[in-house]
This record gives structure tokens, sequence and C-alpha cells, in this order.
């Protein structure tokens, strides 16, 4: 090989050194270990937003679907879902309405979705206010929080820390990627770091389920509009 050429290769390899040594990382989307990408964007709640969460009892599958869709929204003063559990079948009965008024500064995170609950309600589940995340994400806590009611076996009342921030695998718009959340309340919640969209992406209650009757839920797919 003649040498101009050699001094044109050995040129060519020093410049993508200096490149790859100055771009900084956040400027690409970034790859997990397996190849998904991970989501940075910030999606807003909107009208048709739709999630399939996964039931769970002791972190196992209950075989049957928790189905949840935007009806109407105006985030973050309320937001007005319809729920529905499937049957043994897949089949899916009549939906249920609820509408959840706390998503700017409410505390609570009511877990239990009961067909006779009253169609309002301040309690945020399944997203936890935008407070609350506005904390987790400045300072790590969030303050006077509480899960359910006293009534509930395995409350949580007090502060919710931030343990661990972790990459949640989901399937977004028919996607397999990873969405930057917060591990919590010993692994309780795992949340969407999105301040427009602060969802709970994954929820496993302490206790005895059975007893309580408080099942966990794990996101399995979201349709949703914006930049994703």
């Amino acid at each position: 090989m003649k040498k101009p050429v050699l001094w044109a290769l050995a040129f060519s390899l020093a410049i993508a050194l200096v490149v790859c040594l100055v771009t900084p990382l956040g400027s690409h989307i970034a790859i997990a270990s397996d190849g998904y990408d991970v989501i940075t964007a910030e999606p807003a709640l909107h009208v048709g937003m739709h999630v399939v969460f996964e039931r769970t009892l002791a972190r196992a599958s209950m075989g049957n679907k928790w189905h949840v869709t935007v009806q109407s929204v105006s985030y973050p003063k309320w937001v007005e879902i319809s729920w529905v559990w499937s049957r043994s079948d897949g089949s899916l009965p009549a939906s249920t309405i609820r509408r959840i008024t706390g998503l700017d500064r409410g505390r609570t995170f009511g877990p239990v979705f009961g067909l006779n609950d009253p169609p309002e309600t301040d309690s945020t589940a399944p997203w936890v206010s935008r407070e609350v995340l506005r904390e987790l994400r400045t300072g790590k806590v969030a303050y006077s929080f509480k899960m359910g009611s006293v009534s509930l076996a395995g409350v949580l009342a007090g502060d919710l820390k931030v343990e661990e921030e972790v990459l949640f695998p989901v399937d977004l718009n028919g996607k397999r990627v990873f969405l930057p959340a917060y591990k919590c309340a010993k692994g309780q919640l795992i949340i969407w770091n999105n301040m427009q969209n602060p969802l709970v992406l994954e929820y496993r209650p302490i206790g005895v389920p059975l007893i309580t009757g408080v099942f966990g839920w794990k996101a399995e797919t979201i349709s949703i509009r914006g930049e994703v």
C-alpha cells in the first residue's frame, strides 16, 4: 500500500476517534444492553391513551388483564377513564367510568378499583400526581404520601422515597422499549418519570392480597400519541 493511502487511512481513523471522544452520549437515543431504545420524550396524557396492565398476585401473573382508557382529560385538573378487568376467556365486560381529580397535587394513591366505588375520587391511581413526581425528581422524596386508606392492610403513609432509577420494559405503540422510571417504597411502586404523564408502571402491594383484596399490576402495553 502506498504511503499517501496509509496517511489518509491513519488520518481518517484519528478523526473518527476524536469524534467519538467529544460527542456526548446524551445526543443520541440511548440503547440498552439488549438493544431496546430508551424513550426520554415525555408524551402527554390524552384522550384515547390506552394501557393494558397484567394483573399480578405476589408478582406472579393472574392470567388476566386490566384495561384503562382515557375518555376525557383536562390535565392536571382531572382525567376521566374507563377501566375493565378481562374475563378468564379474555373477553371484556362493560367498562366502569372513574373520574380522577387529584392529579395536580394529590397525595393519595388509591390502588383498589371496585365496581361500586364512587365515580369521582381524588385518589390518583393508576398515576401519581404531578406534585409528587416533581418532589421525586428534585429531592428524591415526596412527603406525606399515602397509599390506599387506613382500612387497608399494608398501607404506606409517610414519605415516598426514590430507591433506584430504573429502565422499565414495555410495548409502546407496538414497539418494545424502555421507559425511565423511579422505583419507590421498597419496590411497591415503579413510576414513569414523565411530568406530563406520571403513570405507575408497576404496583406491588405488600400484605396478603387474598385477604386485603388489593392486587398488583404491571404495564404490558401502552398506546399513546406524541413524540416517542
